[in-house]
């Protein structure tokens, strides 16, 4: 393990992390226009960057730890990670904001169809009672 490793690591999970946000913008354009098809493919996308996300994220946290009590890593170093760290950090603050954008926006598309399949379960119910009430269909009275 030494500084360039680490960086390296951390200029790959802000690649991942960059790729995420795109995945996640895109995500909602696709909620917008209710297409919910893409939008599976996207989170399947997005499973496989959160995989490789998580693997880079345990290894830097070891190699992190490490080199903090390292005292032959310069200030400069130091600097150099936070650097990139304020960024990831950043990052991943937007994929939640853009996440909490999509989930309300799949909660509204959750409750429209919930309300649209009442409004048909109530008007299935009306035609069974019209029938009924005026005598359009088959009558089962007389099949027994």
């Amino acid at each position: 393990m030494n500084a360039t490793q680490i960086l390296n690591a951390l200029e790959r999970e802000r690649t991942l992390l960059r790729e995420f946000r795109s995945l996640s913008e895109q995500q909602l354009q696709l909620l917008e226009t209710e297409n919910m098809e893409a939008v599976n493919q996207l989170l399947d996308q997005r499973g496989d960057l959160m995989l490789e996300l998580t693997a880079v994220e345990a290894t830097l946290g070891t190699w992190i730890d490490q080199i903090r009590m390292d005292p032959s890593i310069s200030n400069a170093v130091l600097g150099e990670l936070r650097s990139i760290n304020d960024d990831i950090v950043q990052l991943a603050n937007q994929v939640v904001e853009i996440d909490e954008q999509s989930h309300w926006r799949i909660d509204l598309i959750k409750a429209r169809a919930g309300s649209e399949l009442q409004t048909l379960n109530k008007g299935s119910r009306a035609l069974k009672g019209y029938e009924r009430g005026y005598g359009i269909g088959p009558s089962m009275q007389y099949m027994s």
